[in-house]
């Protein structure tokens, strides 16, 4: 983890209301889905998941994470969403807790802490959130992760529900059964809430040993954040390309369509374009970047001018074949150069529950995804 960083006074109130307005558009998207054909032209999900996501009813984006890139303009550009099960946000918290101490001691004046900033964060917005949407506030909360898969914070949601009396019960996904009263199961054991630490390409791996566990979800007995539509729609980088597409404005409220639509880069299926817009793109790799709908962990991207003429062809051609995004090119900032060597790439990301900002973090490295997964190093945000 690298230090903090603090953002200039006075911008706390528009970074609330840009997320606020962001999340009430993707919000907008999954509601549309069911009644605009055009959503789900646009929208590809993975064959194995399409029909459960297409039978399922919830609309809601519990938890999600806005990646950003501050532009030379002074505004941002949208880089893309994480509605899955975000990281970085528990980190964060825990850095600038720590730092602040520090910082506070030597007569720093910060601005006040974020929710994720205190300890019992990860018992306290799960716990809360099954009582706000079941009525139910859980004495037992499953933290689903598939063995050997990446469990980044999963012990900091243990501490955190262990710490307000809420009992952990960790299982693989695969474990998970349906009794014949429809409740689902984990070792005999019922459970009707859970956290889900599960990535799409392990989720397509579990192939048929999934189905109980998204059935569960969609049907209800089993509360997870962003549920199925959340996950997959909402998460979907491809939902950038319904907002920076003006065809779509008319889904949503105008306001927060303007105040978000100048931050999202030209970004578009590429295998709804026409072939003028394939032309231009197999052409100008420079200016384009290819991204896999639900990847994570900067897998799936591919950058037109970091890749050779032969190599940008082949992926223009597979990211057509598959419905990826084509999104214009938006190079990462570069943060002042230090006395150690030139200045290193940064973005901003920003964490939100239901909208409401709760933690945020910033990035830093020399490659142009900055994803901690690759070369990435994350620093703690005062705002």
């Amino acid at each position: 983890m690298g230090p903090p960083l603090c953002l200039r006074p006075g911008l706390r109130p528009e970074l609330d209301a840009f997320l606020a307005a962001y999340h009430r558009l993707i919000e907008t998207i999954l509601r549309a889905y069911d009644h605009d054909p055009r959503l789900r032209r646009v929208l590809t999900v993975p064959e194995p998941l399409r029909e459960e996501v297409d039978a399922a009813r919830d609309h809601r984006v519990h938890l999600m994470r806005l990646d950003l890139l501050p532009h030379p303009d002074g505004g941002l550009r949208v880089l893309e969403t994480n509605a899955n099960c975000p990281a970085g946000l528990t980190a964060a918290g825990r850095g600038r807790a720590a730092w602040r101490v520090l910082l506070t001691r030597h007569g720093l004046a910060l601005p006040p802490p974020l929710p994720a900033d205190v300890p019992t964060w990860t018992g306290s917005w799960p716990a809360d959130l099954a009582l706000r949407h079941t009525g139910v506030r859980p004495r037992s909360v499953a933290l689903l992760c598939p063995r050997g898969a990446n469990r980044n914070e999963i012990n900091d949601y243990e501490a955190g529900l262990t710490a307000i009396g809420i009992r952990v019960v960790h299982a693989d996904p695969r474990d998970l059964r349906i009794d014949p009263g429809g409740a689902a199961v984990v070792d005999g054991e019922p459970i009707a809430h859970a956290y889900a630490k599960i990535s799409t390409r392990d989720l397509l791996r579990m192939g048929a040993d999934a189905l109980p566990y998204l059935r569960a979800v969609r049907k209800g007995s089993l509360f997870v954040q962003n549920g199925l539509r959340g996950r997959f729609l909402g998460d979907n980088k491809l939902c950038l390309a319904v907002l920076s597409d003006p065809r779509f404005a008319g889904l949503f409220d105008a306001a927060d369509h303007r105040r978000v639509r100048p931050a999202i880069p030209w970004s578009r299926n590429l295998a709804l374009c026409d072939g003028a817009v394939l032309r231009a793109v197999a052409r100008d790799r420079e200016r384009y970047v290819l991204k896999h709908p639900l990847d994570t962990r900067g897998r799936g991207v591919v950058i037109g001018r970091e890749s050779p003429d032969a190599a940008w062809a082949r992926a223009v051609e597979h990211a057509f074949e598959s419905g990826w995004l084509v999104q214009e090119y938006v190079p990462a900032p570069r943060a002042p150069a230090t006395p150690n060597g030139s200045g290193r790439r940064h973005d901003l990301a920003l964490g939100a529950v239901e909208g409401r900002l709760v933690s945020a973090f910033a990035r830093t490295g020399h490659d142009a995804r900055l994803n901690v997964a690759r070369s990435g190093r994350l620093h703690p945000v005062y705002l």
